[in-house]
């Protein structure tokens, strides 16, 4: 497009929202405009930031007449600019319907398939964060990225982390550009903090803070206690692990008469120690040492025989051939299963694949792919474990309709 194209552009609808939470509606010439800040319903004044030739990207400069879903947000960090709740003015009695159908749309274009997932859970909208983090800002205090900047903002009283974790990013000193890792436990109120020293150094922590890669805590998810380390992945807060291992149990019933399961992208094993009844063989698959390492601990006592592979799930294969799994439960990262998971999937041959996704292209872009290989979506369902975010967790049911391979 021409360098002098026009940047501003008014009388801007917002038609609905799209992956990435980006407001999407029609320039005058017909192309379309992804509007980061823009919520459905909105008449908009908007400025070009990215332009091409079918599409542009674009971010609001006025609202001239506000959607009905738009509201004012609360939190001051959101108002002095941090990026992280970029859905803080979408009333939140609006935001699962609005994810929900984020997710229609990603299986509509991506997976040709015309599915509705059922409309699931929400953890609370305040203090549900247990782990979060903060970058250092010129002044040596905590602070939060800025939406789509590479600057900061201070974290002043953050709605969304659970009030130690609150407390504490107001009273630290972090050297500027410093980035640091706290997350605590509701179950305990143990907290551990991780950063490079290499890069800086924080100032102010309670002299009970555990510190470094190596430090850890415990959380209680569906009543079992579980070791998480300060380098292992765990959920946005245990109220979501604990909405996950709901949905993990009620979209496979067929765990409480399995022999075995694997977890698969098994993390510090979540699923394999709640959602999985002890005397049922269970694999854990999964690539950072530092889980599977919570994982061993995490499984230890269990009356059914506990395996641990460290690895890709793309390259895993059962090590006892005679046993096949009756259910697999894969959490994967966003990129989702892709093809190297989905072949792992069918090498496994259970009757049962339950999908954890977080994204929901990725899922659609899973759900075909498993299609193809004889495994049918069943159902789905969208939960809401990052309230004022346009993240969406998507659990789905997948049955095999196949013929096992000798």
């Amino acid at each position: 497009m021409p360098d002098d194209s026009p940047k501003l552009h008014s009388g801007v609808p917002i038609e609905r929202v799209v992956a990435g939470g980006e407001g999407l509606g029609r320039l005058s010439d017909g192309r379309v405009v992804f509007v980061r800040g823009g919520i459905p319903g909105d008449l908009a004044t908007i400025e070009v930031v990215d332009e091409r030739r079918d599409w542009a990207r674009a971010v609001i400069t006025s609202v001239e007449a506000g959607s009905t879903k738009r509201g004012s947000p609360t939190c001051p960090a959101r108002g002095a600019g941090c990026g992280g709740c970029d859905w803080a003015e979408i009333l939140p009695q609006h935001h699962l319907e609005l994810k929900a159908g984020i997710v229609v749309e990603a299986l509509r274009r991506t997976a040709k398939m015309d599915r509705k997932p059922e409309i699931g859970a929400s953890v609370a909208r305040n203090n549900y964060r247990s782990s979060v983090r903060v970058i250092g800002t010129a002044d040596h205090r905590a602070g939060f990225r800025r939406a789509a900047e590479d600057t900061s903002v201070p974290a002043d009283r953050c709605e969304i982390a659970v009030p130690v974790l609150a407390e504490m990013i107001e009273s630290i000193t972090v050297d500027p550009g410093l980035e640091v890792t706290l997350r605590a436990s509701v179950a305990t109120g143990e907290v551990t903090a991780r950063w490079d020293d290499r890069l800086g150094n924080v100032d102010g922590l309670p002299a009970s803070v555990h510190i470094g890669p190596d430090a850890s805590l415990i959380e209680q998810v569906a009543g079992v206690d579980l070791v998480v380390s300060a380098g292992s992945f765990f959920q946005s807060g245990p109220q979501a692990a604990d909405l996950l291992v709901d949905a993990v149990s009620r979209h496979a019933p067929e765990l409480a008469s399995a022999r075995a399961v694997v977890d698969a992208y098994g993390g510090i094993g979540l699923f394999a120690a709640t959602a999985v009844p002890s005397e049922v063989d269970v694999w854990v698959v999964e690539t950072s040492r530092a889980a599977l390492a919570d994982a061993r601990i995490n499984l230890d006592g269990r009356e059914g025989r506990s395996e641990f592979a460290q690895g890709e799930f793309g390259r895993w294969r059962p090590v006892r051939g005679d046993l096949r799994p009756e259910v697999v439960i894969a959490d994967p990262a966003r990129s989702g299963l892709g093809r190297p998971g989905v072949s792992a999937v069918v090498r496994a041959q259970p009757e049962v694949l339950v999908l954890v996704s977080c994204d929901p292209v990725s899922f659609a872009r899973d759900a075909a792919l498993l299609e193809k290989e004889g495994f049918r979506l069943e159902r789905c369902e969208a939960l809401d474990l990052f309230p004022g975010t346009h993240h969406v967790e998507v659990v789905s049911r997948f049955v095999r309709t196949g013929t096992l391979a000798p």
